[in-house]
């Protein structure tokens, strides 16, 4: 088992953070997965095109960048038109509805929803890529409880951080 992730968007939505809650939750709170990140980002970190490829597999990993995703998260639409060249017919593509307007024509699955708008509903606009890793999680061989205690491991010290990620986590699962 091995599944190629990319996380990508603009610098601010915290891809990076989902990457490291991805890797961790694979690593140090499953039994018996292997996981890798990197990351790439503009030298103004806001704004600017983001992503991070996680590699989650039950064997060790050699290469730790993705060469073909099964699973992209588009928040942003210059994320999606840099990967859209990228997909094949099993790629599940999970993008915001309100930030990108598929590709007439392209590959894969897309599943779209408004992270954005439901993030600002729940009372927190940072939790969008939360809730888009809960919708995300069914194609990722991550446990739920897994993610949690990554999410619970990366804010130690912040309960209002985590409260609201473990909500914004737990509505991505049940959509």
């Amino acid at each position: 088992m091995k599944i190629q992730i990319v996380l990508s968007g603009v610098g601010g939505q915290g891809l990076i953070s989902n990457g490291e809650i991805m890797g961790q939750a694979a690593s140090i709170f499953e039994e018996g997965l292997f996981a890798t990140m990197t990351a790439a980002y503009g030298s103004e970190t806001r704004g600017t095109f983001t992503k991070t490829d996680v590699i989650i597999s039950d064997q060790p990993i050699g290469y730790p960048n993705v060469d073909e995703p099964d699973v992209i998260l588009c928040l942003a639409q210059v994320a999606y038109d840099r990967y859209v060249d990228k997909f094949h017919d099993n790629t599940k593509i999970f993008y915001d509805t309100e930030m990108v307007e598929p590709a007439e024509g392209a590959k894969g699955e897309h599943i779209g929803y408004d992270f954005r708008a439901m993030s600002i509903e729940l009372g927190d606009m940072r939790t969008a890529n939360t809730i888009a890793l809960g919708v995300m999680l069914k194609h990722c061989a991550l446990r739920p409880d897994a993610v949690k205690q990554a999410i619970a491991s990366r804010f130690e010290g912040k309960d209002k951080v985590i409260a609201i990620n473990h909500k914004a986590l737990d509505l991505g699962l049940s959509l």
